[in-house]
C-alpha cells in the first residue's frame, strides 16, 4: 500500500512520510486552515507492527488506523520498543560471534594487536620468564612466582573485576599464584595454552569459591545457570603445577591452604 494521501479524518494531508515500516507520520490541514499531526497505519499491515491493544485504541478511517495528537505516542512507543529489542538481539549475536571467534582461535592476538613485548626483567637478569602465549607469561622473580598478563590481553579478554586483582607494573598485570585463579579462569575459556596450565579444575573452582566470593557472585550474576561457577569441595591453591611442586616440597606446611583475605574490587 502506498503512503496516505488526500483526505483524512483530520483534513487534507499535506505531508506524509514513513517513519518505520508501514507506519506513517502525517500533517493535515482542516477546513479552517488548522494543521493537525497524526500517525496512520494500513489495516492490512497493522498486526505486523502493532499490538492488539494499540490497534484497539486507533480511530478507523477506511483502510487506515489513525492516531491523533492525543494517541500518536502509542504506535511511536511500540515502534521504539521493537527497535530496542532488535538492537539487543544484534548485540547478543555480536557478543556470541566474538566468543565463538575467541574459542575457535580465529582471532589471533599477534596478528590483531601485534607482538606484545615480554615483561621487563630485573637489571641483573634474575627473572625467569616462561611464555605461555603472546602477552601471557609465568614469571619467577625475587623468589616468587607470578602469572603476568599484558594489558592488551587483559583489556580485550578479561573482565574489569579480574583486572582489579592484578598489580600493574608497566604494560603487565601481575598475579601471585593465589590471585592467578581469577585471570586463569577467564583466559582458559579462550586460550588452550592457558587451559593447559590448569592441572586441577576442581582446585581452581574451589579456590575461587573460598578466596574470591565477591568475584564468584559477580560472575554468576552475569551468566546463564549452566555457566555459573559451582561450589566444589577440593584442596585450594593446587590448580597449577608450580603449586603442586611447592606443596610436595613442604608436605607438612599444609594439606589444604587457608582462604586468604579477599581484596575488595570496584
Amino acid at each position: 500500500m502506498n503512503q496516505p494521501t488526500g483526505e483524512s479524518i483530520w483534513g487534507n494531508i499535506n505531508t506524509a512520510f514513513e517513519i518505520a515500516l508501514n507506519i506513517y507520520a502525517i500533517v493535515a490541514k482542516d477546513e479552517n486552515g488548522l494543521e493537525h499531526e497524526g500517525i496512520m497505519v494500513p489495516k492490512s499491515k497493522a498486526k505486523e507492527v502493532l499490538s492488539p491493544k494499540a490497534m484497539s485504541m486507533a480511530e478507523q478511517d477506511g483502510d487506515w488506523l489513525c492516531y491523533g495528537e492525543d494517541t500518536k505516542d502509542i504506535p511511536m512507543y511500540e515502534m521504539l520498543q521493537r527497535r530496542v529489542a532488535a538492537c539487543k538481539r544484534m548485540e547478543t549475536k555480536a557478543i556470541d560471534m566474538m566468543a565463538e571467534l575467541r574459542r575457535d582461535g580465529k582471532l589471533s592476538l599477534t596478528d590483531y594487536f601485534g607482538e606484545c613485548a615480554p615483561p621487563k626483567q630485573t637489571e641483573n637478569g634474575a627473572d625467569q620468564l616462561h611464555q605461555v602465549r603472546n602477552g601471557i607469561y609465568l614469571v619467577h622473580s625475587g623468589g616468587e612466582d607470578y602469572f603476568a598478563v599484558h594489558e592488551s590481553v587483559a583489556d580485550n579478554f578479561m573482565s574489569d573485576v579480574a583486572e582489579a586483582f592484578g598489580r600493574r607494573d608497566g604494560e603487565y598485570l601481575y598475579y601471585d599464584l593465589t590471585t592467578a585463579a581469577v585471570p586463569l579462569f577467564e583466559l582458559r575459556q579462550i586460550y588452550g595454552e592457558v587451559n593447559d596450565l590448569v592441572v586441577s579444575e576442581d582446585s581452581l573452582l574451589s579456590t575461587l569459591n573460598s578466596n574470591f566470593k565477591l568475584y564468584v557472585s559477580y560472575y554468576n550474576e552475569l551468566v546463564q545457570e549452566e555457566a555459573k561457577i559451582p561450589p566444589v569441595e577440593a584442596p585450594i591453591g593446587l590448580f597449577l603445577q608450580k603449586q603442586l611442586d611447592r606443596a610436595a616440597q613442604e608436605p607438612e606446611s599444609r594439606s589444604r591452604e587457608e582462604p586468604v583475605a579477599e581484596r575488595s574490587v570496584p
